[in-house]
């Protein structure tokens, strides 16, 4: 299997959904950028494939608007570049606003031909693998929550037995995952001159949280959220893997992920191939394999808040489905912090003071998690969105994201607290040290202490002043700890006496860290 006469025009093709208003229709490339200033926003509803997209666009953004030009030569200076995209989203500036229909036309004339999904020149695919592999890996592999081999059921009763294909439209978004949040470790073995290997690396997200701003329309977002140029520019080409016209050696090193195409589009450590049917409608089959065995040039990823491990090594924060986003919210808010990890905001969210007031007034901030170990298990994807809160920038005034730090430390402290007495309070009930054996209480408390705290939080912030005491989180604190008990739990008299201990321990400030 491979590629085959059927075609699918990721340019003209419907594959792409958006929101206008309630309503929601799916588009392509072409109608995506010329109506962007009519469309909300994109509604991609697996997390990980919207984080995987708003790179592809962002990157068929700056190519549009000149703001990183194909000729290297002619990208601006850095002020140059700042001046541009104020103008194109200042309102007060005749024709802002929109993408240039001319632009986006003489664009994709250009590279036509690497849009289509099953052409020669598959998009973001790999054509030689019909050859270089043995076998194909299954439709099941490249689909993210359906099973394969022995692997448990996610989301779907699928089986190897009885492969289901999946529509092409939706085939292109988990295509985008693969590239992204791939696993490490075994895959279809593929050879190339010789060099015969089954394995791969993780995808360059894989389990971290990705954080995007997001204005009121798709054209202020895509402008909003584009990196400064970072590196040389003028002297390297950063392209996109569409925009390549000859092929890479994937034995040899990879290309370097220059600013803008490289950085965003162009680092992908697996190689994929769809196999369509005799429509072109639906993908039936694929192959998903190593793509190179060389390890790339460390560049950090623009959305993403990276810290410090306790080696001092920088990595991207991971995505916990049990962690909101408003603890976050701090890090984003500032270029550096004083906590021992020492959180950096993302660098696309540094220069997002530049842009015009009235545009970062309402910009929010949306983050896609998907948690994930290293290698190959995965738990849960997730979203969640903030208020506009952009105004808070620390250029604009570094009072406000200190106070926000404070109180969410203050939130966290109490949160932590609460979770170390109820740990040892069901300990005292096993008559045990083991900090192992946490029981149920701690995760009982959280279930009804995080989602308080937030609402708390958030409540803090939409007054004139900003009060950062903990008092009102001890208060939910203490409502936590009388709920863990079940029924069952609450007629036995060691259990009520280690609940009442728990609440002695969580006022006592003596009752520290080495009773925990």
């Amino acid at each position: 299997m491979g590629t085959t006469e059927v075609g699918f025009d990721l340019l003209e093709r419907e594959w792409i959904p958006v929101r206008r208003g309630a309503s929601v229709s799916w588009v392509g490339l072409r109608e995506l950028f010329t109506q962007a200033h009519d469309i909300d926003d994109l509604a991609v509803s697996i997390p990980p494939a919207a984080a995987a997209l708003w790179r592809v666009l962002y990157a068929l953004a700056a190519r549009i608007t000149g703001l990183a030009p194909s000729d290297p030569a002619e990208h601006p200076s850095p002020d140059d570049w700042l001046d541009r995209r104020f103008h194109l989203l200042d309102p007060a500036e005749a024709g802002s606003g929109r993408f240039d229909p001319e632009a986006i036309e003489s664009y994709f004339a250009q590279h036509s031909e690497a849009f289509d999904l099953f052409g020669p020149r598959p998009w973001m695919q790999e054509p030689a693998l019909a050859q270089q592999c043995p076998s194909s890996s299954g439709i099941n592999k490249l689909v993210f929550g359906r099973p394969t081999g022995n692997n448990q059921v996610w989301f779907g009763h699928f089986t190897d037995q009885l492969p289901e294909p999946i529509r092409t439209r939706d085939a292109v978004l988990h295509l985008l995952i693969q590239h992204y949040y791939g696993p490490a470790g075994k895959c279809t073995a593929r050879t190339v001159n010789g060099a015969r290997f089954s394995n791969s690396t993780k995808g360059i997200l894989r389990s971290t949280l990705s954080y995007h701003p997001i204005g009121n329309t798709l054209f202020e977002s895509l402008l909003a959220g584009l990196p400064a140029p970072v590196g040389n520019p003028e002297q390297e080409p950063g392209l996109c893997p569409w925009e390549r016209t000859e092929p890479v050696d994937p034995l040899g090193l990879p290309p370097r992920p220059s600013w803008p195409g490289g950085l965003l589009t162009g680092r992908s450590r697996h190689a994929v191939l769809l196999c369509p049917d005799a429509t072109g409608e639906h993908v039936v089959d694929a192959y998903v394999t190593w793509a190179w065995r060389q390890p790339a040039a460390e560049v950090p990823d623009p959305y993403l808040i990276y810290q410090l491990s306790k080696d001092s090594n920088l990595y991207g924060r991971p995505a916990k489905v049990e962690r909101s986003l408003w603890r976050d919210l701090d890090a984003l808010l500032r270029s550096t912090s004083t906590s021992s990890a020492q959180p950096r905001r993302p660098t696309a969210f540094a220069t997002l003071a530049e842009l015009p007031e009235q545009v970062r007034a309402r910009l929010r901030v949306r983050a896609y998690g998907f948690d994930q170990d290293g290698q190959t298990r995965e738990k849960r994807w997730f979203s969640s969105v903030t208020p506009p809160v952009l105004n808070w920038l620390e250029e604009n005034n570094p009072r406000i994201p200190h106070q926000i730090g404070l109180l969410r430390e203050r939130a966290e402290a109490v949160g932590t607290r609460l979770e170390a007495v109820l740990a040892r309070a069901w300990q005292q009930v096993l008559d045990t040290t083991d900090r192992k054996k946490r029981g149920p209480w701690p995760e009982r408390a959280a279930q009804l202490y995080w989602p308080a705290a937030e609402e708390e939080f958030w409540a803090r912030l939409r007054a004139e002043k900003i009060e950062t005491s903990s008092a009102a989180f001890r208060t939910l604190a203490h409502r936590a700890i009388n709920t863990v008990l079940s029924e069952a739990e609450g007629t036995k008299p060691a259990v009520v006496k280690a609940l009442a201990a728990a609440r002695r321990n969580f006022d006592n400030p003596q009752w520290g860290k080495e009773n925990r």
